[in-house]
């Protein structure tokens, strides 16, 4: 990316290392990385950088099946709210653990106001599942993963690195330039 740009990188990489050995703050896509791998770890909670998410192709298919059932076992949770969906996944919280089965016992918010949720509600549980958090028994591992809260990821960390990448004119063509 030329000269300017590695020397900027350079200084980054030094100022860097030396913030995070005095900070001693997790990364999270180092910590996520290594979360995913060892996906059983007890450890892993929500945090401030960190949640989970599943499959809500899975969680639909389940639904509909009629394996998730009501959950009123804690107050109202924001988090789970708030956070909305993210592409195909839907923020979940793991409530069990089955290491032996690879399985998850996960609580998640069903959004009736969301299409394909309101698709499903009024096509099959509209009289049946009537709260706003479902726990699903036993769902594989391989439905869920750690991953970063919106906004939360290290690109948007203080002191990630930005530079210009300066690119010659002279690598395009004359009829691609205004």
């Amino acid at each position: 990316y030329g000269e300017a740009w590695e020397n900027a990188w350079n200084d980054h990489l030094t100022d860097w290392s030396l913030k995070q050995s005095v900070e001693n703050i997790e990364i999270s896509s180092l910590s996520i990385l290594a979360m995913n791998e060892n996906i059983f770890n007890v450890s892993h909670s929500w945090s401030e950088v960190h949640m989970t998410v599943c499959s809500k192709v899975k969680l639909y298919d389940e639904a509909l099946a009629g394996n998730a059932t009501e959950y009123h076992g804690f107050d109202k949770d924001d988090k789970l709210i708030d956070l909305g969906h993210i592409a195909d996944f839907i923020p979940c919280k793991i409530v069990g653990t089955n290491r032996e089965r690879e399985t998850f016992d996960v609580v998640y918010y069903w959004n009736k106001d969301d299409p394909v949720q309101k698709f499903v509600t009024e096509l099959a549980l509209e009289e049946i599942h009537l709260s706003e958090y479902y726990i699903l028994k036993d769902l594989p591992a391989f439905f869920l993963m750690f991953t970063e809260k919106p906004g939360r990821s290290d690109e948007r960390r203080a002191g990630s690195f930005r530079h210009e990448i300066m690119i010659p004119d002279d690598i395009f063509p004359e009829s691609w330039k205004d």
